[in-house]
């Protein structure tokens, strides 16, 4: 049988980048919006269906016509795909940004591929009740391996691919309780996933709800757990946002979406990545909400600006110029749905920082402690050391701050070592609860 390792190897391959459109998306059973048709939860398919559970119906929709297209290909029609017929499904400004890393060839080779790997496979259902131009459709092959196509359309006339993901299916995740569903923010539908009871509330900063499901479904016996879908790609339960983004946008949308969805506080924050930069902000910005911080191998307010003022002896001019344009330059939309300024967010942060520091709270800091090669001419052994210094410092931005390395894990600690998260944020909830500014 196939597994999921095979899903995301097709993945690697089959791989394409949306533009970030706009739609609104429909809670289970509600009422229908323009553009979008009524979908149910079908619990013997888990998933959801248009209409009714009996079959599986695709919308009639310029994403429904495409996402039929792809699926005929995975059902084995990509036997006889040709370039050219690719070349009229995909806009030619997807073709001007990947160029030959995503050729109509190297396409035609990935659908083949996957049926080769996988099977041919058939159309379950959706992911979430799908919106006028995003969706996940759930399909099962014939090797018995469920798997998820995140497609994205333009908005033109015709609409053509500029997003089509093939990977294993995450979980279907249908909305339960008070604060659970989608919630209008003004003018956009962000999705939020809490379970479990008990103050104060963790909240999980960063990617999907399907990211941190098993962390979360574990902790609700402990207190009650949030997480939500940041808008970016059909993968995203939550509407597309305009981009680009900076940190102050996204904590304009939690906070937004924890104060419409009446989201009990005083809440922990656990951020990972730039989203461990976001949730410092957060706290500096309503620091009467927050009452701790787990940071997971997070990025530091001056990463970047420290990077490069550290990378500019040591490289080439132009070797270094590269760097400080990914740094300070926002990535095209179609290389990243969410639009992340990773350079105006850090300085952003910076700022409030020195305005409004962190009052004394409960904070673990978590870092990786396991370090790959660096590719010929890098000085990676002098990054790392940067990086664990910051890693560091951020374990200081409170009295009593308390730095754990992970031993065993890269970038990704909560999917490496995950125990790792769910004692760091256990013991931040039991300090929080004792009224202690120092977790144990």
């Amino acid at each position: 049988m196939a597994s999921l390792r095979t899903w995301r190897t097709v993945a690697a391959v089959l791989l394409l980048v949306m533009v970030a459109t706009t739609g609104t998306a429909v809670a289970a059973g509600g009422p229908t919006t323009a553009g979008h048709q009524q979908a149910h939860y079908c619990k013997k398919v888990d998933a959801y269906r248009l209409k009714t559970c009996a079959k599986a119906i695709l919308p009639a929709t310029p994403m429904g016509r495409e996402l039929r297209w792809v699926l005929a290909q995975l059902a084995g029609e990509a036997a006889t795909l040709t370039e050219a017929e690719v070349r009229a499904h995909f806009s030619a400004e997807y073709f001007a940004v990947w160029g030959e890393q995503r050729s109509p060839a190297v396409l035609v080779e990935a659908f083949r591929q996957t049926i080769t790997e996988l099977g041919t496979v058939r159309f379950v259902g959706f992911a979430y009740p799908p919106r006028a131009r995003q969706a996940v459709a759930l399909v099962q092959s014939t090797t018995g391996v469920r798997g998820a196509v995140q497609i994205g359309v333009t908005n033109g006339h015709p609409a053509l691919i500029e997003f089509l993901d093939v990977q294993g299916a995450g979980p279907t995740i249908v909305p339960k309780g008070t604060y659970s569903g989608w919630f209008d923010i003004g003018g956009r539908r962000l999705f939020l996933r809490c379970t479990g009871h008990r103050s104060p509330t963790v909240v999980f900063e960063g990617g999907l709800t399907t990211d941190w499901y098993e962390l979360q479904n574990q902790l609700s016996e402990f207190t009650r757990v949030c997480s939500y879908d940041r808008p970016g790609g059909p993968a995203s339960r939550s509407d597309p946002a305009p981009i680009p983004r900076t940190a102050r946008d996204f904590v304009a949308d939690l906070h937004a979406l924890l104060r419409t969805a009446h989201v009990p506080g005083p809440y922990v924050l656990a951020g990972h990545s730039n989203s461990g930069l976001f949730t410092q902000l957060y706290a500096s910005t309503h620091p009467r909400q927050v009452a701790g911080l787990v940071l997971i191998d997070a990025v530091h307010p001056a990463y970047h600006k420290r990077q490069l003022a550290l990378l500019k002896p040591l490289l080439p001019p132009d070797v270094w110029e590269a760097p400080r344009r990914e740094a300070m330059t926002p990535p095209h939309r179609l290389v990243d749905p969410q639009g992340v300024d990773i350079w105006t967010s850090e300085r952003q942060t910076r700022v409030a920082l020195q305005r409004s520091p962190l009052r004394p709270m409960p904070l673990v800091v978590l870092a990786h402690g396991r370090v790959d090669p660096s590719p010929p001419g890098w000085p990676g052994e002098e990054v790392e050391r940067l990086w664990q210094e910051l890693q560091r410092e951020l374990a200081q931005l409170v009295p009593g701050g308390r730095l754990v390395i992970a031993t065993q894990s890269g970038h990704d600690i909560q999917d490496e070592q995950p125990e790792l998260v769910l004692d760091a944020i256990r013991d931040v909830v039991r300090a929080v609860r004792a009224g202690d500014l120092v977790p144990h």
